[in-house]
């Protein structure tokens, strides 16, 4: 009877493995909702999902990059003078390339991690997503700085506070928040925020990042910063119509690289564009063709110097590129 019973529990334990594993690798749950999910703590979830790599239930095939997408990188990396460029496989719809996008620059950023360094976050979709699917085995002592002011958003892709607060929960360290709006009023209403110590104490605070992570926007409609509810319907209107392909960081970017002078350009609470180009690592992140003119912008000024990009992308910059677009 005795062997009966440990035979139907060991059952019940490889069923429950098989569950776990299914949740995570083939349906896309997190450590965190299939703890919610079965009542147990994401701590033990992490082991029980160690344990089914280690029985065998869980086995990995690496597919290493094709030769073309190699080549693409290395092109991208050479046209634009960059640390690193990934380009990720197309394929599925917009937002699981966006993830896949997402699940790489956490990957790369997994590889550079190291104690003691101060890491500048943007928001964005493309960032909300890298927070969402980023997890590390190692608890770093690393803090963690807001990059561009966001509060009250509608969305929460647009929540600056959300995302740093998120990512900063991956560490041992401090989240430095900026408590201020991403978009103010007018300059006059900026200037004097800029002038009140804690504001001036976290700008200052960001001349010593190391690593700064980004998103690549452009003035669609779709774009977070259209969706953020921090413009009103006119000025949305007024910045379709000026010569930025991309903003950085809030800042309207020309096809050349070149800063655009924008509705919003003096009312931005966040980093300054010349801060930001002398942070060591700059990884912005983007996919989908029509961020095409977007990414070229953000390259040919020199404002990311690690690129993630889907290959469709990647390949229809280059094309940009050497045609002098």
């Amino acid at each position: 009877m005795a062997q009966n019973n440990l035979t139907s529990k060991s059952e019940n334990y490889e069923d429950m493995l098989i569950y776990i594993a299914e949740l995570y690798y083939l349906k896309g749950l997190s450590q965190q909702q299939i703890a919610d999910l079965t009542h147990q703590s994401r701590t033990n979830i992490s082991r029980l999902l160690k344990i089914c790599v280690e029985k065998g239930i869980v086995e990995f095939r690496i597919k290493k990059p094709t030769g073309k997408r190699v080549y693409t990188a290395s092109q991208l990396e050479q046209t634009f003078n960059l640390k690193k460029a990934i380009v990720v496989p197309n394929g599925g719809t917009d937002e699981q390339l966006k993830r896949r996008v997402a699940i790489e620059a956490g990957e790369y950023l997994r590889s550079i991690l190291k104690d003691d360094i101060l890491i500048g976050i943007n928001w964005g979709s493309t960032v909300y997503e890298i927070v969402k699917n980023f997890s590390v085995n190692h608890k770093y002592n690393i803090d963690v700085i807001q990059l561009l002011g966001g509060v009250n958003s509608k969305l929460r892709d647009a929540d600056g506070q959300h995302i740093l607060q998120s990512f900063a929960s991956n560490f041992n360290g401090s989240g430095y928040i900026l408590n201020a709006p991403f978009i103010v009023k007018n300059k006059e209403i900026k200037e004097l925020l800029m002038d009140e110590p804690p504001i001036k104490d976290h700008f200052e605070k960001m001349t010593k990042i190391d690593i700064a992570i980004l998103g690549i926007g452009n003035h669609t409609p779709q774009s977070s910063i259209y969706n953020s509810g921090y413009l009103t319907d006119e000025e949305m209107e007024m910045l379709k119509n000026d010569n930025a392909v991309t903003d950085i960081c809030g800042y309207g970017i020309d096809i050349d690289g070149n800063p655009v002078e924008t509705v919003t350009t003096n009312r931005i609470i966040g980093i300054n564009l010349d801060t930001l180009k002398t942070i060591p690592i700059r990884m912005g992140c983007s996919s989908g063709i029509n961020k095409t003119q977007a990414v070229l912008g953000a390259l040919r000024g020199g404002y990311i110097n690690v690129l993630v990009i889907d290959e469709e992308t990647a390949n229809a910059v280059m094309i940009e590129a050497i045609n002098g677009k």
